[in-house]
């Protein structure tokens, strides 16, 4: 049976409000202007309803961008919740855009998930990490990067496009609407002991995304090579630094969704399968538009 899945509300009310309080305090001089005050309430408003936005945001910074990011989390926290992992993801220029993925954002096989009119609805694969419980930064620096990680987990991720057409790949836009992100759908976890993971993850592990009649939307393959995913996860380490922040126990970590991913239809069921050298994994959801009853 499928599950509707609605943004709650929980104990992180009263703490996100209070620190909402103090950002929003802060951000006139944190801005130095109020363009990042504008893009922060585009942002807002465009995640809020779902609809894509009319105007472009304004041209940011970097450090303005991610700054406009953390006021939109902030904003959403008391019905998402606080920050659980992160969604590595690339601009057009291949510059990495981090994305923070909330608590009440994740839901498990077996959902169904709402469309929104004003927005069109993207679908993509991807695998993700869990860090192991002593953390990534007390970890041995010499050890191979899949021993920071306990489980592997299939994934789908679901984002709103709310972009205009002219800034869907850019990276200062991206970041300044948290990529849109709406949903993680995860499947039953593989646990990694530390003598599993060169086996597992330098394997290829397949991903692939069907309709309902059996018809391939959307596949994909691999975390991609040692290299390339230790890359990956310093450059990832090197941002959140640079934000104050570092990888926790028990975060979510997603290295890179696999492919351009899928339109997601007004109704329907879904099925995305993985495979992995320990075996297969499903992941069943369902789209309903809001008026369908």
């Amino acid at each position: 049976m499928y599950k509707v899945i609605y943004p709650t509300t929980g104990y992180f009310r009263a703490t996100a409000r209070a620190l909402l309080l103090v950002l929003v305090m802060a951000a006139g001089s944190a801005f130095g202007s109020e363009k990042g005050q504008v893009a922060l309430n585009q942002a807002l408003e465009a995640f809020t309803t779902r609809q894509q936005m009319a105007d472009p945001l304004p041209e940011m910074e970097a450090g303005l961008a991610v700054e406009v990011q953390d006021l939109l989390v902030m904003n959403l926290a008391p019905d998402y919740g606080g920050v659980a992992g992160y969604l590595c993801s690339a601009a057009a220029d291949q510059e990495m855009v981090v994305s923070a993925l909330l608590e009440n954002m994740f839901t498990s096989s077996g959902a169904t998930l709402d469309t929104a009119p004003g927005s069109e609805q993207i679908v993509q694969l991807g695998w993700m990490l869990r860090v192991r419980p002593e953390g990534i930064e007390r970890g041995d620096a010499a050890s191979p990067w899949y021993e920071y990680f306990s489980e592997l987990i299939p994934a789908v991720i679901v984002r709103d496009s709310l972009l205009r057409q002219e800034q869907q790949g850019d990276w200062s836009a991206m970041t300044m609407v948290n990529a849109g992100v709406r949903y993680l759908v995860l499947g039953m976890p593989w646990t990694i002991t530390k003598g599993e993971g060169a086996a597992i993850l330098a394997a290829p592990l397949e991903a692939r995304l069907m309709d309902n009649g059996g018809k391939t939307l959307a596949k994909g393959s691999s975390l991609s090579g040692d290299r390339e995913a230790l890359s990956v996860i310093k450059e990832l380490r090197a941002k959140l630094s640079a934000r104050g922040r570092s990888l926790r126990a028990s975060d979510l970590v997603l290295l890179g969704p696999l492919g351009s991913g899928a339109p997601l239809g007004a109704d329907g069921r879904l099925t995305a399968k993985f495979s992995t050298p320990l075996g297969d994994r499903p992941i069943v959801f369902a789209a309903r538009s809001p008026d369908s009853g």
